[in-house]
């Protein structure tokens, strides 16, 4: 009767570490979607932004946005929204 109990243990610590497995997969991939998206956001701020630096101030007019606050964007980090 012991041995089937032990068997019945094992059973359930193995059942339960696989849980604890699979969750921490699916926890690292939805890090690592996270992590994808921010660098992702990032990378358009600061490609916007060099953009919009560029842009002449007959553009700048046309979108509605002066060159002081056109200036002041680009100055800002790629990681502030």
């Amino acid at each position: 009767m012991d041995s089937s109990r032990s068997q019945g243990t094992s059973a359930r610590s193995a059942a339960s570490s696989s849980a604890q497995a699979a969750n921490y997969l699916h926890s690292s991939k939805a890090v690592k979607n996270r992590l994808i998206h921010k660098i992702s956001r990032w990378h358009m701020n600061w490609r916007t932004r060099r953009q919009l630096a560029c842009l002449s101030d007959f553009m700048l007019k046309d979108i509605g946005i002066s060159r002081i606050d056109a200036e002041q964007e680009a100055r800002k980090p790629f990681w502030n929204e």
